[in-house]
């Protein structure tokens, strides 16, 4: 299949809702609505401009919440990476992760105590003991009185000088039996899942499998340890060789986007859905400081406003978020966070609420639907169990009316020799008429500057740019 980006329409739906209901279970109703498709292979640009539109991808379906009507409207957020300052909270994080590493004691352990952890693939506790005390000596002295300063602190024991040996690792996104493994723990104990029905198959489906088509990354300095391709990676963090968590990311022209975070249960002192989120942004920092001049974002997914779970990502400073009627982001303002948790279910631009008494808008009060699950990841959102249904009138905010956009000029991809691509208005002679709506909405959801046409084509632009896929 040539270097194309294919969107395979799947249509507006509805299905169940993870945020609505208890870990392990999803809301009664199909009151999760949205608008999806499929994408066989995709241009790490076109997913970009798609994710700068309120749009995210579970494996290689794609998808985007119709804002106006979904129970738990999904509110794409994004963290300045380059602005970032940690507050006091995320350094005390960081600060505890490394006297773990530096000493083996977690917190409330004492040396008196004598009580050294069981690290998984520690051989020699006299060694371990001696490496602390030696790590420990040496860790006060050479830090002792000097101001906090963030990536040296994340690194200071990478490769360790302590008595654990932390490493991270960042491969391609593959099924593994090391990952599944630690994945299968992980949806098992913090998410209730059930144990037969996390698979392997499912796995590899929503976390390894990625349309992304790889792009050479142009660094102007040294790139060690740091992306080659754009592309789908999990970040590996391991102790003395076994992996304790993944951050499962998208690396894109303009930064990383975060797609999903594993972490081994056995961990839940270490915080390491906060600490992966900081190296994350270490992860951007780093690919600009090597010249990667476009990156400087770190997407944090989805931001929902009475996720109670989910309320940790504005903490980091400073968050945008982006309003899904007009696509622009705005800074992720008190007023506007204390609005959209007094109001969490409807659309209403973001200009308009900004424009509010600030007076009226400080008064507000969270609605009392505040979910307290302990839901603090996007779920995992595909295809199947959706219920297809008719496209809603008015459209979702930030789609067009299918009934008035001009489709026909949309290149359709069909993969015959003879007439590998072709406008959609000729194509569509071959269509049902259900085929021609489908068609229709694509383009009416993804907006008819993301789709390409013969113009794009000749110009060299349409491999940015999707195109229809009819399989």
């Amino acid at each position: 299949m040539s270097p194309r980006s294919l969107l395979q329409p799947y249509g507006y739906s509805s299905s169940t809702c993870g945020y609505c209901s208890p870990s392990g279970e999803r809301s009664a109703s199909s009151s999760s609505s949205k608008y999806g498709m499929l994408a066989p292979q995709m241009s790490v640009q076109l997913y970009q401009d798609l994710i700068d539109r309120g749009w995210r991808r579970s494996g290689t379906y794609v998808y985007h919440p119709d804002m106006a009507r979904t129970c738990c409207p999904q509110y794409t957020i994004r963290l300045d990476a380059l602005a970032f300052r940690p507050n006091k909270r995320q350094r005390q994080v960081v600060n505890r992760f490394n006297r773990f590493l530096e000493t083996g004691l977690r917190p409330g352990e004492a040396e008196s105590d004598g009580v050294v952890p069981a690290i998984p693939g520690a051989q020699d506790i006299g060694a371990a003991k001696a490496g602390a005390e030696k790590a420990k000596a040496k860790g006060k002295d050479k830090r002792k009185g000097k101001p906090f300063d963030f990536l040296d602190e994340l690194f200071a024991y990478r490769q360790s000088r302590g008595a654990c040996r932390f490493e991270m690792e960042l491969v391609p996104a593959k099924a593994l039996p090391e990952t599944f493994e630690l994945y299968k723990k992980y949806q098992v104990a913090v998410h209730k899942d059930k144990e037969k029905e996390v698979t392997a198959r499912g796995f590899k489906r929503f976390l390894c499998d990625s349309p992304l088509l790889g792009r050479k990354i142009e660094y102007s300095g040294g790139s060690t340890d740091l992306p080659e391709h754009y592309g789908s990676y999990h970040l590996l963090y391991k102790v003395d060789g076994h992996s304790i968590g993944i951050s499962v990311i998208d690396v894109l022209p303009a930064g990383v986007s975060s797609v999903y975070f594993i972490w081994d249960p056995a961990w839940a002192w270490a915080g390491l859905g906060k600490l992966s989120a900081l190296y994350e942004v270490a992860l951007v920092r780093r690919m600009r400081e090597a010249g990667a001049t476009g990156v400087g974002w770190l997407y944090m997914g989805y931001w929902i406003a009475d996720c109670v779970k989910m309320r940790y990502k504005a903490e980091y400073e400073p968050s945008y978020l982006l309003d899904p009627g007009t696509n622009v982001f705005h800074p992720l303002s008190t007023p506007l966070e204390t609005y959209l948790r007094a109001h969490p279910a409807g659309y209403r631009p973001f200009i308009d609420i900004l424009a509010l008494d600030r007076t009226e808008v400080a008064a507000m009060k969270p609605a009392s639907t505040a979910k307290a699950g302990d839901m603090d990841v996007d779920v995992d959102e595909d295809e199947e169990g959706e219920k297809v249904d008719e496209w809603p009138d008015p459209s979702p905010p930030g789609m067009a009316d299918p009934a008035a956009v001009d489709a026909g000029a949309a290149l359709v991809y069909t993969g015959m020799n003879r007439s590998p691509i072709i406008p959609f208005e000729h194509y569509s002679v071959m269509l049902t008429s259900e085929g021609k709506r489908m068609g229709r909405e694509l383009v009416a959801a993804v907006g008819i500057a993301l789709v390409a046409t013969m113009a794009d084509l000749k110009g060299g632009r349409a491999m940015d740019k999707g195109m229809l896929y009819f399989a």
